[in-house]
């Protein structure tokens, strides 16, 4: 009897009584088993939210030495590219080292299709093998989709935006079973509950910073984003996100929000203002029209109104009187 391939896990290790079934290349554990099962078997599950729907040609692509010498040195690679330069670094990869963690995978009548682990697949193909370790399902998972979101979630090749829009999925398939707390929500993904509770205040804090955030131009640090979150003033929370569109770092957005709702107070030079200075004209027609709507047309002094002097004078007893009757 010829002796199985030697099973190889990575972080997700099973305990050493399941080593001992997947080496027997038995099965048993309830639904789920362990196996090596033949590629030609397994396909990729078309309700799979991040499906990667490689086609013949992309995968021809990565066999042709010419194109990815030319891929690589490109500077200007698009996304796609970049994943497929990925994908063929994870089968040289599987080369050398084999698959060090298992996919998972359901039965699908005669055949099986990809719980999560769609990349492993694709990258094993490549890489010629024949047959990939897999935890095996009698079923389809009854959460398969969020297992897929989460496992998208560990991609080292996703920048905040794209995490962000995960967590949301992922959020909203455990609303389906009550609030998402981030001590659940930690251990569903694996990641400490503070980087948990970042997460869910951003996802469900402010509409505008996870806009910003889901954007992915203005907010790219998930801390950032949290700590914008906190921001209670609508105006204040906007400005920070202005300036940080303009390349400021947090601290000086923050700053900069904070001058512009509460400007700082001018302090004037020398002694302080003790009196009101009520300006000087040369139009007497002006002081006398003054005192005639405050006093009226009676009460108005009888002096030469072209005598500046007089005037003057007048104008001076007018305010006086003025200020004593308030």
């Amino acid at each position: 009897m010829a002796t199985p391939k030697k099973m190889r896990f990575g972080p997700s290790q099973v305990t050493e009584a399941m080593g001992e079934i997947v080496r027997r290349g038995q099965t048993g554990h309830g639904d789920l088993h362990y196996d090596r099962v033949d590629l030609a078997r397994i396909e990729p599950d078309p309700e799979n939210p991040r499906q990667l729907r490689l086609s013949e040609h992309e995968f021809l692509l990565l066999s042709d030495d010419a194109w990815l010498l030319n891929a690589r040195s490109g500077d200007d690679s698009d996304e796609r590219t970049r994943l497929l330069l990925r994908l063929k670094d994870l089968a040289d990869s599987m080369i050398e080292n084999d698959v060090l963690e298992p996919i998972r995978i359901f039965r699908h009548g005669e055949r099986y299709r990809i719980a999560y682990g769609e990349r492993r697949y694709w990258a094993a193909r490549l890489a010629g093998l024949k047959d990939i370790p897999a935890r095996i399902s009698d079923q389809r998972p009854g959460k398969v989709r969020t297992l897929q979101l989460v496992e998208n979630l560990h991609r080292d090749d996703l920048d905040l935006a794209a995490r962000m829009r995960n967590v949301i999925a992922v959020l909203g398939e455990l609303d389906e079973e009550g609030e998402a707390t981030a001590e659940r929500f930690s251990h569903l993904i694996g990641m400490s509950e503070r980087q948990a509770r970042r997460y869910l205040q951003v996802a469900n804090g402010p509409r505008d910073v996870l806009e910003a955030v889901v954007g992915g131009q203005v907010v790219r640090d998930l801390a950032v984003a949290a700590a914008i979150s906190s921001i209670n003033d609508e105006r204040r929370r906007i400005s920070v996100l202005l300036h940080l569109s303009n390349g400021m770092s947090l601290k000086d957005a923050l700053d900069a929000a904070e001058r512009e709702i509460n400007p700082p107070i001018k302090q004037s030079r020398g002694r302080p203002a003790v009196k009101v200075t009520l300006g000087v004209t040369s139009n007497a027609g002006l002081v006398r029209e003054i005192m005639r709507r405050v006093v009226g047309d009676t009460e108005l002094p009888d002096l030469d109104w072209t005598d500046y002097r007089a005037v003057t004078k007048a104008w001076k007893s007018f305010l006086s009187d003025l200020e004593s009757s308030l």
